[in-house]
C-alpha cells in the first residue's frame, strides 16, 4: 500500500473518531455541549435497567476483560464514589456496567464490576437487546484491530434519571477522561 493510502486511510479513521460526539449531539437534538458533557435531557426507553432499584443511575458499557478503556474508568468510578464529597450518594446513585459482548457467560459482567465496587451492577445483554440499546445511546463498539477477543468502544458516561418504572431520563453524557468527578458529583446531587 502507497504512503498516500494509508495517511488517508489513517486522517479518515480519526476523522471518525471526532464524528462520533458531533452524531450524539445530532441524535439528542434538545441537547446542549457544557464542558466535557452533552446535555440531554431526553426521555429514553431503558427497559434494561428496570430492576435497577436506585433512580440515579451512572451508566458505562464496555466489556468483560477490557483492560486499556473499561478498567480505568471503573477505577475512576470507584474512587469518585469512596470519595468524601460522594459519600452520600452510594444509596442513591447506582453504577451499572452493560457488558458487549453477549457470548459470554452471564454471570461474568457482574463478577467483572463487583471486582471494582461490591456496589456496582454488571449487566448481560442478548444480542438482539444490545442491538437495540446501541442505537438509543449512540454506541460505538466493533470487533478489535489488534486483539481478536476484545473491541474497540466508546467510552462515554451516562447519567440517567428513573422517573418511574416505565419513565427514564437520559440527563448527561459525558466524554472526557479522566471524568471529571466534581461535575459527575454536582450532577448526580441536582437530581436528588
Amino acid at each position: 500500500m502507497s504512503k498516500i493510502k494509508i495517511l488517508f486511510t489513517i486522517t479518515l479513521f480519526v476523522l471518525f473518531l471526532f464524528a462520533i460526539p458531533i452524531f450524539q449531539s445530532l441524535l439528542f437534538s434538545s441537547s446542549a455541549l457544557k464542558n466535557s458533557k452533552i446535555v440531554v435531557n431526553k426521555e429514553i426507553d431503558a427497559d434494561f435497567l428496570k430492576n435497577i432499584d436506585k433512580e440515579n443511575i451512572v451508566l458505562f458499557f464496555g466489556y468483560v476483560g477490557c483492560t486499556d478503556v473499561c478498567t480505568p474508568i471503573l477505577e475512576q468510578l470507584n474512587n469518585i464514589f469512596l470519595s468524601n464529597e460522594a459519600k452520600n450518594l452510594k444509596d442513591k446513585a447506582s453504577i451499572v456496567f452493560v457488558n458487549l459482548i453477549p457470548q459470554i457467560d452471564s454471570e461474568q459482567p457482574q463478577l467483572f464490576a463487583s471486582f471494582f465496587n461490591k456496589d456496582f451492577i454488571g449487566l448481560h445483554l442478548s444480542k438482539k437487546d444490545l442491538y437495540a440499546v446501541d442505537r438509543k445511546f449512540g454506541l460505538f463498539y466493533s470487533a478489535g484491530v489488534s486483539n481478536e477477543d476484545g473491541l474497540s468502544h466508546s467510552d462515554f458516561i451516562y447519567l440517567l434519571k428513573k422517573q418511574n418504572d416505565t419513565k427514564t431520563v437520559l440527563k448527561n453524557i459525558y466524554m472526557t477522561h479522566p471524568i471529571n468527578s466534581k461535575e459527575l458529583i454536582k450532577d448526580i446531587k441536582e437530581l436528588l
